[in-house]
């Protein structure tokens, strides 16, 4: 059967991927025209009267309510500092005062009010000393709401005034607005703001001009960087005829040996969050890989058979991308376990790994069929990121699960 032949030949042709492995805006809703001050909306006393000598006004108002922003008592502090913000004030108090309750609605978890604080205090502030830190929390505030149009526009302002500031604040703000690109679907955009905050590190380290206190926002350009060439990986389809087939095999390939450099290089940044959520991703980038293969389009000119044939002899011969994805999720466990880290990464590298180990020792149930998918949350078309007719739907599941960071403030 040489025509059978050659089509596992050119399937398998792709399969022998051996490779290198290393060791999270917009207005918020009712946004429009709502006031920043809000004290009515906080239940309990707001007065912060103190001795019985009457309730609190002025200065000592405004150290009422920064004492109780710093003890964690957010909702009497949002209170005490729109009380003292609907008096008169002094632009550095108000300032202060804006800020503050910012905070504290961030404390609460309310993010409309906070970032109906921010628009606030950029209204009355246009020129402060803490703008660039005030658009990059009204940005991280927009995050939090999916409102990825109006966060990416928040870090593109805090950027454009951020020319004073030391780099790691820089490589914070283009992982940020990168992320929001991605999450718009706009990868170009995303990956320009990704190196570009990448470049900020190196050129950093290599001019010796600031100590990084934390890798985080490092690991995280690198990372999305790969999560790009992993998106675009999974959107290529596989065709006939065979000609076709062998094309998209190429471009489905040279996707996998970028994506698989970019989280290795990932690895490189060494802060073992980002470590973890490439290993896995890594791990997850070689199952995938297998399903590919393992269900690409066969034509119909075999018969029974020959597809039988066809099936034993892929599964044998891909054998070995199994393998690599073992020893993928098993290094990313033992690197996470000599360095006592855990995270949801972790205990998902441990299932997978479980899982796959499993799949090993079973052995082949389905004799003269495709095997079970090995990767069946990627199954389907995978989504590149909300467009103009879908953006309001949420995110099919694997992505929110993979490629949304920890929530972290400025």
């Amino acid at each position: 059967m040489p025509r059978l032949a050659g089509l596992v030949s050119l399937v398998l042709l792709f399969g022998g991927c051996a490779g290198r492995s290393g060791s999270a805006t917009t207005e918020a809703p009712g946004g429009e025209g709502a006031s920043a001050v809000e004290p009515e909306e906080v239940g309990g006393d707001p007065s912060g009267a103190s001795g019985g000598d009457g309730p609190l006004v002025g200065a000592a108002l405004l150290e009422e309510a920064e004492a109780a922003l710093d003890v964690d008592e957010p909702a009497r502090a949002v209170a005490l500092f729109a009380r003292y913000l609907a008096g008169e004030s002094s632009p550095d108090s108000a300032k202060q005062a804006y800020l503050g309750l910012s905070q504290s609605h961030e404390a609460l978890r309310d993010c409309a009010a906070a970032v109906r604080t921010y628009d606030a205090y950029l209204e009355r502030f246009p020129e402060s000393d803490e703008v660039v830190e005030v658009y990059a929390r009204r940005g991280a505030c927009h995050a939090e709401l999916e409102q990825w149009e109006r966060s990416a526009a928040s870090y593109q302002q805090a950027r454009a005034r951020s020319a004073e500031r030391l780099p790691s604040v820089k490589v914070e703000l283009a992982a940020r607005e990168g992320f929001a690109r991605f999450q718009l679907g706009d990868y170009q955009a995303a990956q320009a703001l990704l190196e570009e905050g990448d470049e900020i590190f190196k050129a950093s380290q290599e001019a010796g001009s600031e100590r990084f206190t934390t890798y985080y926002f490092v690991g995280m350009t690198r990372f999305y960087l790969g999560a790009i060439l992993h998106r675009k990986f999974r959107e290529i389809a596989i065709r006939l005829p065979e000609k076709t087939m062998a094309e998209d095999f190429a471009r489905k390939f040279e996707l996998l040996t970028e994506a698989q450099e970019a989280y290795n290089y990932t690895i490189k940044a060494k802060h073992m969050y980002w470590v973890s959520a490439a290993g896995y991703q890594l791990g997850s980038l070689f199952e995938e890989f297998y399903d590919v293969l393992m269900y690409a389009p066969i034509p119909e000119w075999l018969d029974d058979n020959q597809r039988q044939v066809y099936y034993e002899e892929l599964k044998d011969q891909l054998r070995p991308v199994v393998n690599k994805a073992i020893w993928v999720f098993e290094k990313n466990l033992e690197t996470a376990r000599r360095l006592g880290y855990d995270s949801d990464f972790i205990d998902r590298t441990e299932g997978k790994l479980s899982e796959l180990q499993g799949i090993l020792l079973a052995g082949d149930t389905a004799w003269g069929k495709p095997h079970p998918r090995l990767a069946p949350e990627a199954r389907g078309e995978i989504a590149t990121g909300p467009s103009g007719a879908d953006r309001e739907e949420e995110p099919p599941a694997v992505d929110r699960k993979l490629f949304v960071p920890v929530p972290t403030s400025l």
